[in-house]
């Protein structure tokens, strides 16, 4: 069972989101605003981010740069999840440190499946920069 906080600003795709992945045995917490998903970072221990790319005021990127920032956060795994369109929107998200790219309308069947596939290359990132000592002060590899 993994935490996973669930950022979105449609509270039908916030509750959606949460439904599908407490259905599947993890513990989520709900954020529709880049402060609050800022504030439940560093004061509630989290396995995963799943983070709409366009929120109200801010974006799925502003979080991705504080979290990837921020010792003690930087492990986490962060997906992107948005209904913009575009081709290479999957490589390039993850070229910026998302570990892992999700299309909107999200597939309910595969969902949970998609963000514990996330988790674990997650962990083989994290594992990958201790290894090689290539993680810089953001926790890229660089």
């Amino acid at each position: 069972m993994a935490r996973i906080l669930v950022v979105e600003d449609s509270p039908e795709s916030l509750e959606l989101m949460a439904y599908l992945l407490e259905a599947a045995g993890h513990s989520v917490t709900r954020a529709a605003t880049l402060a609050r998903a800022l504030a439940e970072l560093r004061h509630t221990a989290l396995d995963a981010v799943v983070c709409d790319l366009h929120l109200t005021g801010a974006s799925g990127l502003d979080l991705l740069r504080c979290v990837r920032s921020e010792p003690g956060l930087a492990d986490i795994a962060i997906i992107a999840v948005t209904a913009a369109a575009g081709l290479d929107l999957p490589l390039r998200a993850r070229a910026l440190g998302f570990d892992e790219f999700l299309r909107k309308p999200i597939e309910p069947r595969s969902f949970a499946r998609d963000i514990e596939r996330a988790l674990r290359r997650s962990v083989e990132r994290v594992l990958s920069e201790r290894r090689s000592g290539t993680a810089d002060a953001c926790g890229l590899a660089g």
